[in-house]
């Protein structure tokens, strides 16, 4: 029996996808009362915006997603901060690190976006040590 690299990719899409709805069931009590059509169109558009977003590292991901559950899919269109971090070369720890702020504020505060763009800032300036990766060490 031959698989194709395409049957392949569809394969490991979609045991991926099945782990990410099962860790959100058990972490996010509200995704798992949601109706299972709900939570496959949910999950298409917030994998979607973790691609688009360059996460490729299961935290990284999840983190995109669980942002996208509680402000919505395609969430860091409501800053140009957020928006340019994500879409920078930066390392995907950093770009996690400070999303991650800007969330926290965002969703804590979701009447002051630049409360939560001072929230990416803080979050982004504490990864500096780590520079901008391995290509720019000396």
């Amino acid at each position: 029996m031959r698989i194709s690299n395409s049957q392949f990719d569809a394969m490991v899409a979609d045991h991926w996808r099945q782990r990410v709805d099962r860790a959100l069931r058990k972490a996010v009590s509200e995704y798992g009362q949601v109706s299972q059509e709900l939570r496959d169109d949910f999950l298409t558009l917030a994998l979607d915006g973790a691609e688009t977003a360059n996460f490729i590292t299961e935290q990284g991901v999840v983190g995109y997603v669980l942002g996208a559950w509680y402000l919505e899919p395609g969430f860091e269109a409501r800053s140009r901060l957020l928006t340019a971090l994500l879409a920078s070369g930066l390392p995907e720890f950093r770009r996690l690190h400070a999303m991650n702020g800007w969330l926290a504020v965002a969703i804590r505060e979701p009447g002051h976006p630049a409360a939560a763009d001072d929230g990416l800032r803080k979050a982004f300036e504490m990864t500096h040590a780590w520079g901008t990766g391995a290509a720019n060490r000396h």
